[in-house]
């Protein structure tokens, strides 16, 4: 017996010491030169640093053209370093939130500076191509959640919307519905936004196919518990009339046949549940997958008018509807916005769209690059720190300012008739009908609570 426990305790030392030495040895190999930086570094400053040591190369060649671009003036109003100011706050909240960094340069160029929205859209998508870039890399560096199915169907539903919204809807939008349409939508979902988050404790999920499974999972089992009490039911009063009428063996015996092809009956139930969860949750995605495109459509066309509107599209979507957490959202929107802006930059360039990408985009461009690059990665790495409704004040905030600095600025009512009109009546019916277009996504969303919850009571009860 003695001899027993030796043995014992020497494997178990001897397990141990191998434990060790794997250990040692893992750690070993994990172990990096100091002069070797890891994945996660080399996303979150990687291309920040490649952009800036680009910018500073090419900026050296000409200092003088490039360094005095900033004192310059615009042909617009202003001078060019007005914009690099601006940008350092536009391209934190451009990491930050759902707002690109083009919902911060859109207002500020079209209402402040005097710039066309046309010159606007194209520097924002331009900035944008850089700064959310930057940012998109950031989140995978940081490992931030990211909702990938979402971020496949809007870019693409997204790019569909961006050539039709440049060739068809942003050269038939006169300027100053332009200005308003862009500030009247998201104030409409900042009203949506702030409504959604006064129900306490609302459950959120971390992507759209989990919340999507979460309400077909809740859905069968309900169904299931729901058979399973009629087949109960149904046993209890056969064994109790078949306990009424003892003397009948013939009876009793049908009775017991009864029993048991009700109980055969509930084992092919139980079985053909997995079909039916694998059919719901196809019917499911097609749905989700329908819905996530037909929003990129929209925001894609939102984005031809004024550089922005898919990061808002996503976000409405994937928070009112499918109740996603915004910490997942808004890294999702920065990299859809990233996406969309290089795709909007590229088909202006190759044409789409009226008239030529203006000169005064590139110098707006070159002034602000060596801010943008770093302040909406910062944004990215500020917002994974972030609870959700200290991201939602944030865009209550914006929007409102936004919306109110436009009528201040423009003052619809006050242009000549019927533009006075026309301004006033498409304001106020853009935050109508946004505010009841996201109400709908919001009460939709509602509804797929409610069901959960009903579901879920009746199975525990």
């Amino acid at each position: 017996k003695i001899h027993v426990n030796k043995n014992i305790k020497t494997i178990a030392m001897s397990e141990r010491a191998l434990e060790n030495t794997a250990t040692k040895v893992t750690s070993t190999r994990n172990v990096k030169p100091w002069w070797m930086p890891s994945k996660s570094y080399v996303l979150r400053f990687g291309p920040s640093i490649v952009c800036e040591i680009g910018w500073w190369i090419l900026a050296l060649t000409d200092p003088k053209l490039h360094f005095g671009r900033y004192t310059r003036d615009t042909p617009f109003t202003g001078k060019y370093w007005y914009m690099a100011v601006t940008m350092i706050f536009g391209s934190i909240v451009a990491g930050l939130t759902s707002e690109g960094g083009g919902a911060v340069a859109f207002p500020v160029m079209t209402l402040a500076l005097g710039v066309p929205p046309a010159v606007a859209r194209d520097f924002s998508f331009a900035i944008q191509s850089f700064g959310m870039t930057c940012a998109a890399i950031t989140i995978f560096g940081l490992g931030a959640p990211v909702d990938k199915e979402a971020l496949i169907w809007a870019s693409l539903g997204g790019a569909v919307g961006l050539a039709v919204g440049l060739e068809f809807v942003a050269p038939r939008l006169p300027p100053a519905y332009a200005k308003m349409l862009f500030v009247s939508l998201w104030a409409a979902f900042a009203v949506a936004l702030y409504r959604l988050n006064q129900t306490k404790e609302r459950k959120v999920f971390d992507s759209s196919r989990h919340a999507d499974k979460n309400l077909v999972a809740m859905k069968i089992a309900g169904n299931q518990d729901a058979r399973e009490k009629k087949i109960e039911a149904g046993e209890g009063n056969v064994m109790s009339s078949d306990q009424g009428d003892n003397g009948d063996e013939g009876e009793s015996e049908a009775m017991k046949a009864i029993i048991q092809t009700r109980r055969s009956e509930k084992m092919k139930d139980v079985s053909s549940t997995s079909i039916d969860s694998i059919s719901e949750n196809i019917k499911a995605k097609r749905w989700r997958v329908f819905l996530i495109c037909v929003m990129g459509i929209f925001g894609g066309v939102i984005s031809s008018v004024a550089g922005s509107g898919i990061d808002m599209a996503s976000f409405s979507i994937l928070t009112l509807y499918f109740r996603v957490s915004e910490k997942v959202a808004t890294p999702t929107s920065v990299i859809l916005m990233a996406v969309n802006a290089c795709l909007g930059i590229a088909f202006r360039a190759m044409g789409l769209g009226t008239g030529k990408i203006d000169g005064a985009v590139w110098d707006f461009l070159a002034v602000c690059i060596p801010i943008v690059v770093w302040g909406a990665p910062l944004g990215a790495t500020i917002a994974s720190y972030l609870h959700r409704l200290t991201i939602s004040n944030v865009l209550y905030f914006l929007d409102t300012f936004q919306f109110v600095a436009a009528l201040a600025i423009i003052k619809p009512w006050s242009k000549p008739f019927p533009n006075n009109v026309g301004l006033c009546v498409s304001s106020v019916a853009t935050i109508v009908f946004g505010s009841l277009f996201f109400h709908v996504i919001a009460h939709l969303g509602e509804e797929r609570d409610r069901i959960v919850k009903e579901t879920d009571s009746k199975i525990h009860n």
